[in-house]
């Protein structure tokens, strides 16, 4: 490792140094006293906010038993599944209240400059 220009070993290269040197001095994980993040962020908690703030309840709260709570989901089931149709159901009859869309002619090419013209310069110019 040396790098004196008469020594009798050769110069390492910057990279291979540094590899060197954070292999034979390799700094522990824990030793950072953690990431980033957990330096710089602060929790609710810490900013004086508790749970119940945050809008959060308490799972101590929840009474609700298991088939009380089946019952609750089927319950919100069967309201979903009576909104999903009724939208089914309006949009069948707009589609069937709808009205069909009008029929493009077919034009040859002389039509096809003639259409050109006239959305060009409107139906009400007296050029058409």
């Amino acid at each position: 490792m040396g790098h004196c220009t008469g020594s009798p070993h050769k110069m390492e290269s910057a990279k291979q140094e540094k590899y060197n040197l954070m292999h034979d001095n390799p700094v522990a994980k824990h030793a950072s006293g953690g990431s980033w993040m957990s330096k710089h962020s602060k929790s609710a908690f810490q900013m004086g906010h508790s749970p119940a703030e945050m809008g959060h309840d308490s799972p101590a709260k929840n009474t609700e038993t298991p088939a009380e709570r089946r019952a609750r989901k089927k319950r919100e089931m069967e309201e979903s599944n009576k909104k999903m149709a009724e939208f089914k159901r309006k949009k069948a009859e707009e589609k069937a209240n709808a009205k069909p869309a009008p029929k493009s002619e077919k034009l040859s090419g002389l039509g096809k400059v003639a259409r050109a013209i006239k959305n060009q310069f409107g139906d009400n110019d007296s050029r058409n």
